[in-house]
């Protein structure tokens, strides 16, 4: 079911190809994927970079 389905007056069956409001929300949401798509990977590297500083900081032999 289309979200615009039971909020459009103007709804008929396969009218969202040529609705404006659709192809804006799907250029809203296209947009936000693309934000968290960023965040996602910017914040996954940070933690990826801290894990191999906290690693190599690590003892490798045990101390005597």
């Amino acid at each position: 079911m289309l979200p615009c389905q039971t909020l459009c007056n103007a709804f008929q069956s396969e009218c969202h190809k040529t609705c404006p409001h659709w192809k804006k929300y799907q250029q809203e949401q296209a947009a936000e994927r693309q934000a968290k798509n960023r965040y996602l990977k910017y914040y996954t590297d940070r933690c990826g970079q801290v894990a191999r500083q906290f690693s190599a900081m690590q003892a490798r032999y045990p101390l005597r």
